[in-house]
């Protein structure tokens, strides 16, 4: 059994850089799009550049920052690419908005503006703009402003927590569940300890069951279930007969109470004690 796991744990390690970068290709084509102009044209255009640079078909378009706010209460989105000048409510209303609510606040904004002096640039970024793109621009300069807006995005949502209070995890693996640990989480995944069985495999989809019979006091809190990735798996060198699991979540295939809670955990272990793991 454990020469598996070596093998999976070697593979890893040897092809690490190559699957990192195959991850962020996957993470960018799964990434929902909000696109916000009043010109027809260059809606299409920006649409066709995320499909064909960054290979995502879920784009929503909206004409103004009105509509905009509307879809953003009602559809999930990811990043927004808003231009600046817009009837009814513009570029800047819109990004005020979105900085000022609590759901969309951390956001990516990449604004499109033919406005490219360097005094009004910087009062955008100071708002809250996340990237900008200078009309009339090539297609590589909106790939980039994307890439740097969701990269900085992930990196911000990948702080990982150690000190979670309390719990229960269980691992639905087949027709085994086991007992497991979590060993750190952040918003995108989580690092677990559990017995290994043939059931637990690289990029498989898998089900996790986790609960706190007392979290935040008397109340109980339920993640459950909560769907992952497998992308890492690590035997223990220890006497212990267990091995390291390294999880991506696939939220999307979470409910929403699901997401909800995660999200409340989340916040609960930001503002707790400052016991966190840097990102390296």
């Amino acid at each position: 059994m454990y020469r598996l796991t070596y093998w999976y744990e070697l593979c890893y390690d040897c092809r690490q850089l190559k699957l990192c970068s195959k991850t962020e290709q996957y993470i960018v084509r799964n990434v929902r799009f909000l696109v916000v102009d009043d010109c027809t044209a260059v809606r299409n255009v920006v649409r066709n550049i995320i499909k064909t640079r960054l290979g995502s078909d879920q784009v929503i378009m909206a004409t103004n920052g009105k509509q905009a706010m509307q879809i953003l209460e009602s559809k999930p989105v990811d990043i927004i690419i808003s231009d600046w000048q817009m009837p009814e409510m513009n570029g800047e209303e819109l990004l005020y908005q979105v900085r000022n609510s609590t759901k969309f606040k951390d956001m990516p904004f990449i604004m499109m503006t033919s406005n490219g002096e360097r005094d009004f640039v910087v009062t955008a970024i100071k708002n809250g703009v996340s990237h900008f793109v200078v009309k009339p621009f090539r297609a590589e300069k909106l790939e980039a402003a994307v890439n740097k807006s969701w990269n900085g995005a992930c990196k911000r949502n990948s702080v990982r927590h150690s000190a979670l209070p309390s719990h229960a995890m269980r691992i639905v693996a087949s027709d085994a569940l086991l007992e497991a640990r979590v060993n750190n989480i952040s918003h995108t995944g989580m690092q677990v300890y559990s017995d290994y069985v043939d059931a637990l495999r690289l990029y498989r989809t898998t089900e996790f069951n986790l609960s706190f019979d007392h979290f935040n006091g008397p109340h109980a809190l339920s993640i459950s279930p909560l769907y992952g990735t497998i992308v890492r798996i690590e035997a223990n060198e220890g006497p212990e007969q267990d091995c390291l699991l390294g999880v991506r979540f696939e939220l999307d295939k979470c409910s929403e109470q699901v997401r909800k809670n995660l999200d409340k955990l989340m916040m609960h272990l930001d503002n707790a004690a400052p016991d966190v793991v840097d990102n390296s």
